[in-house]
């Protein structure tokens, strides 16, 4: 992966960050982010599964678990949860 690559992807993950954090409770944190298979039309559309959970006072074990997808145009002039979409329905990329 080129230099500049890897910095559109640390792009992507930190605007993912920034509108799954939109829809964070007071006691949720991320736990895990999974790249999705990409969708193409008028634009390509980025796709993330968000993992979110209540952590435990430890902070080690989560609990109430929930998923949202995340999705954002390749120039990055879109990007918001997507309600319509289930985590199911969207395939990890490998």
């Amino acid at each position: 992966m080129s230099n500049e690559t890897a910095a559109r992807q640390d792009l992507l993950i930190a605007k993912c960050v920034e509108v799954a954090s939109t829809v964070l409770t007071d006691q949720e944190a991320i736990i895990q982010i999974r790249r999705c298979e990409p969708t193409f039309g008028r634009n390509y559309t980025n796709h993330y599964k968000v993992y979110l959970a209540t952590l435990d006072p430890s902070g080690l074990n989560p609990i109430n678990q929930r998923c949202v997808v995340v999705s954002i145009t390749s120039n990055m002039d879109s990007a918001k949860v997507e309600p319509s979409l289930s985590c199911d329905s969207v395939k990890d990329l490998d």
